[in-house]
């Protein structure tokens, strides 16, 4: 190799080795940008947990835990098989609070909407709980449940049976999340099972 050609590789080297580090600034700031846009996207709606207890999607593939709250009318959960636990599901709905310039506001949350899939639908007892909004970059701990009530929901006359909700709440500045922040979230319990036992959406509404 002449003196030429080392030149050229050498060139050729520094040219690769300027664009990997290019290459690798920007990926790091790319992750640290992505990754701080979901963690404020986190505190300020976090992902919510949904659990059926039956695993009648074993039995159906259409009946899907996500289904009982995705908004979507069209979508339904059904009870096809026993629970493996005392209620057949458990939903996170949402926050007690808005993140909005810094400040977590409290929402005015009027009340609870449960949507079956027709008047057929028998008997759903119902828990509604204030969920602890623990830190889970903090805590390796179940969060705690506040019982906020429970009911009995006859659908015989309407597929849709409204449950108010009061509960009074304080700002809470963002550096103190979750401290005085709660979850809405439900359990459900249907005593029988069936293609009946169905439910097509529950919702807050403000």
């Amino acid at each position: 190799m002449d003196a030429v050609d080392f030149l050229k590789l050498n060139a050729v080297s520094k040219i690769w080795a300027a664009v990997f580090v290019a290459g690798l600034v920007f990926s790091n700031y790319y992750l640290y940008s992505t990754t701080n846009s979901k963690l404020e996207s986190y505190k300020s709606e976090p992902p919510f947990l949904r659990f059926d207890f039956t695993d009648s999607y074993l039995v159906d593939r259409s009946s899907q835990a996500p289904y009982l709250a995705d908004g979507n009318l069209n979508t339904e959960w059904r009870k096809l098989r026993p629970s493996s636990m005392k209620m057949d599901f458990d939903l996170e709905l949402r926050l007690s609070h808005r993140l909005k310039s810094g400040v977590y506001v409290p929402t005015n949350w009027k009340g609870l909407k449960v949507i079956a899939c027709s008047k057929n639908t028998p008997l759903l007892s119902l828990k509604i709980l204030e969920r602890e909004a623990i830190n889970v970059d903090k805590e390796s701990r179940l969060p705690n449940d506040t019982e906020y009530g429970s009911i009995d929901l006859d659908f015989s006359k309407s597929e849709t049976a409204t449950v108010l909700l009061k509960k009074d709440a304080g700002s809470v500045l963002q550096k103190e999340y979750p401290s005085g922040i709660w979850i809405w979230a439900v359990q459900g319990t249907f005593q029988s099972v069936g293609p009946d036992s169905c439910i097509a959406d529950i919702q807050l509404f403000e």
